[in-house]
């Protein structure tokens, strides 16, 4: 298994497994600028809602998504203000898993820093508790 898991990341590595992430991105972002996720039935729906009737810390992040997309910010931050959080962090660590070069090494040192990783996993956790809270409306 991990074999496997070193392949695809050496292939994402490549200036090919880009091209393959980007189109796969743009093909995502597409999809989600054509298709409101709040209206139709097809689209996948959280499991953990589902189970719980709680919501998951991404919950709201499709429709989210698709507010930004549109550019309709304040819509977003209603469905899911962590979006703003976890997005560019995210990004941040796609690019320095995958990324070459001094700019994804640098970047590698970051996001895989204690502090950080660790940051970003405690406003993860509040941010799951605090949603589910009557604090939060």
């Amino acid at each position: 298994m991990r074999r496997r898991y070193d392949r695809l990341v050496r292939f994402l590595g490549t200036s090919c497994g880009r091209g393959v992430l980007l189109l796969g991105a743009g093909a995502l972002a597409l999809l989600y600028y054509r298709i409101d996720p709040g209206r139709t039935a097809w689209m996948p729906q959280c499991v953990f809602r589902s189970l719980t009737g709680w919501e998951c810390p991404a919950c709201g992040g499709q429709r989210a998504l698709h507010a930004s997309l549109h550019g309709e910010w304040a819509a977003a931050l209603r469905y899911n203000p962590f979006l703003l959080v976890a997005l560019p962090y995210l990004a941040a660590v796609v690019f320095a898993t995958f990324g070459t070069g001094r700019r994804a090494l640098r970047l590698r040192a970051w996001v895989r820093h204690p502090w950080v990783a660790g940051t970003y996993a405690a406003l993860f956790f509040a941010w799951w508790i605090v949603r589910n809270t009557p604090l939060w409306p």
